[in-house]
This record gives structure tokens, C-alpha cells and sequence, in this order.
């Protein structure tokens, strides 16, 4: 069995299971190898995050591409909290089909904490 890195993210499919990059089944890694590799490779997060800010260029998820990412991910939450599909305005930030889910979308703040 192929040992899992300390951190990261697991997808689970039909045909096997992948974390980040790398394919735990080496016969899928194999019938991958075909794939054409259309986006430039990494040379790590922190080092490529590094270059960025020293004006190498843009990093591979910088915040204009992880924001909408982040976004999505967390509207995911708010779906599975109240078990049902929602509807996303994302120009109005707002969730159109359920106020239940709208509501969990802004929280007020503590005494104190404010923002201006």
C-alpha cells in the first residue's frame, strides 16, 4: 500500500483514488501516462507562491483563481448543512432559493469586531 503525505486532499472515484497528483493505483498511473500534461508543473506551493511575490510571475492558484474556488467549496457546505441543492447568485452574493441557507451566508459580528 502506498503511504499517504501528512497533509492534503483524497478524491475518491469510480476507478480508484488519487491525492493531489499522484495516483495510488500504479496501473491507473500507468493509463494516465498518455494524458497529455497541458498546464505547466509546480515546483511547490511555498516556492512558487515565493517567486510570485519577488515578481517571477503569477502563481498556478493565485487569489483571483482560489477565490471563486473557495466560494464554491464553502457554498457546498451550507448545501449539505441544510440537505437540499441551492441557487447562487454570485454577482448579488446572495442564495436565491432558500433563506434558511442565505442566512448562514453572513453572520453578525461579536460586540467589538466590527468591520467599517
Amino acid at each position: 500500500m502506498t503511504p499517504l503525505p501528512d497533509e492534503g486532499v483524497l478524491y475518491i472515484g469510480d476507478k480508484g483514488k488519487m491525492v493531489f497528483e499522484k495516483i495510488l493505483d500504479p496501473s491507473l498511473a500507468e493509463a494516465c501516462a498518455s494524458i497529455p500534461k497541458s498546464l505547466p508543473r509546480r515546483e511547490g506551493t511555498w516556492g512558487e507562491w515565493h517567486a510570485a511575490c519577488k515578481g517571477g510571475g503569477r502563481a498556478g492558484c493565485d487569489f483571483e483563481w482560489s477565490g471563486p474556488v473557495t466560494e464554491f467549496v464553502l457554498l457546498g457546505n451550507i448545501a449539505l448543512r441544510i440537505g437540499k441543492e441551492i441557487v447562487y447568485d454570485a454577482a448579488a452574493a446572495h442564495i436565491t432559493n432558500s433563506p434558511e441557507a442565505d442566512a448562514l451566508l453572513r453572520q453578525p459580528y461579536h460586540n467589538g469586531w466590527t468591520l467599517a
